[in-house]
């Protein structure tokens, strides 16, 4: 994703916009603010019709984008981005129901683009007739409450319905500071509920897994930036559920929040703990772990993310095992396999993998959670030391909370209930 813009201006560039089956009424109250406020709008007349296009401004470029290459489009982007507009591309339905999207994203990335994704309306959900493609699942045109399976067993299903979310109607938008699991679900848990929610994910995975609801992708530019962000799009309140290791964004979130009077909570994956059999070296950050590993071992396994991989460049005694979602930028160990998997990992093939590469010490950030505690346990069957990388002190919040089900209680209790 392009970098952070610079203090002062809009942090995204264009907003991919789903205007639904093509009424109207249908259309989502960010769709239709963005279409409302837009300078330059790129869409395909035929299954997009003229519904939508009414409420654009007299003064806006519309621009056919039918004939249009994904490189030509993003140019075309390009173009009325640097003469100020705002920009808006529209898609029939959901636009991530496209088959084009991921193009369409790949191009605008090429030409130093940040967008953000606006889902609408699954083109057949209400049952209207529409020339549209590429159809979704049926889903019902309006959020339903939540179903009792998907809320907190504390939290009773009705207190988070979308009638009884805030005495008087919606809470209003909520900014959730994603790229994590527990992001993924408590946005899955307020889309549900029928929740006006955005997750913003810093743009750093080329191919996030993206959480339901609306997603922008990008930096803010700062705590300047992101309470300009705020301030701009009227945010009710933010849940900071970042990774552990983010601390430069949980401070500017901290900063943005004081200065803006927004309601933040931090939600704090708790850390792994040492368990009877372990062996762990405990070290303050990855370049004392790239140290100890030199010194002491020649298989190692890394797990310390697609960043952290660069600190142990210049090694060329060790045998390197190198996993993580994304291939590592910069310099790397002189011997090195690198894996390219995402978890959940099972503890079984965890240990398979350690044993088949002979690994004699892991090394991975105390990240927490279940979902990549499986090395944890096959390291400790096999008697491999690991050296464990300590998190950076995180910003003081205003509150916090360590699992989703406190975060939906947070939110009950914050906006009330009828």
């Amino acid at each position: 994703m392009s970098a952070p813009p610079p203090p002062g201006t809009d942090p995204v560039d264009v907003h991919l916009v789903g205007i639904g089956p093509g009424p109207v009424d249908l259309l989502t109250v960010r769709a239709s603010r963005l279409i409302a406020m837009s300078g330059t709008v790129l869409v395909d007349p035929d299954p997009v019709g003229p519904g939508a296009l009414g409420l654009c401004p007299p003064t806006a470029l519309v621009v056919d984008s039918s004939e249009l290459t994904p490189a030509a489009a993003a140019a075309t982007v390009r173009e009325a981005v640097d003469r100020g507009d705002r920009v808006v591309r529209l898609y029939q339905g959901d636009p991530t129901h496209h088959p084009d999207l991921p193009a369409h994203t790949r191009a605008l990335d090429d030409e130093g683009i940040c967008w953000e994704l606006v889902p609408g309306i699954p083109a057949d959900a209400p049952g209207v007739p529409t020339p549209a493609p590429h159809p979704a699942p049926a889903q019902q045109p309006t959020p339903a409450p939540l179903q009792p399976a998907a809320v907190p067993a504390a939290v009773p299903a009705a207190e988070v319905s979308p009638a009884t979310a805030m005495p008087g109607g919606s809470p209003g938008l909520i900014l959730v500071l994603g790229g994590t699991g527990e992001a993924r679900r408590l946005a899955d848990l307020m889309v549900t509920a029928g929740l006006d929610v955005v997750t913003s994910l810093a743009g750093k995975v080329t191919r996030p897994r993206l959480p339901r609801g609306e997603v922008r992708i990008g930096g803010f530019g700062g705590a300047e930036g992101l309470a300009r962000w705020l301030r701009e799009n009227g945010v009710s309140a933010v849940i900071d559920a970042t990774d552990p290791f983010s601390d430069q964004i949980s401070e500017a979130a901290v900063r943005a929040a004081r200065e803006t009077g927004t309601p933040l909570l931090r939600l704090h994956r708790p850390p792994w703990s040492e368990q009877p059999g372990d062996e762990w070296i405990r070290v303050p950050d990855v370049q004392t772990a790239a140290h100890v590993v030199r010194e002491r071992f020649r298989r190692p396994m890394l797990t310390v993310g697609k960043q952290g991989a660069s600190a142990f460049a210049g090694d060329t005694r060790g045998s390197y095992l190198i996993r993580c979602s994304e291939p590592p930028p910069g310099a790397l160990p002189h011997r090195y396999l690198l894996v390219l998997d995402r978890g959940p990992f099972g503890v079984d093939s965890e240990r398979t993998l350690m044993s088949r590469h002979r690994i004699d010490v892991l090394v991975t950030r105390n990240s927490g959670g279940a979902t990549s505690e499986a090395k944890l346990a096959a390291a400790r069957d096999l008697h491999i030391p690991v050296v464990m990388v300590g998190r950076p002190e995180a910003p003081t919040a205003p509150e916090t909370v360590h699992s989703v089900d406190d975060a939906a209680r947070w939110l009950v209790e914050r906006f009330g209930s009828r």
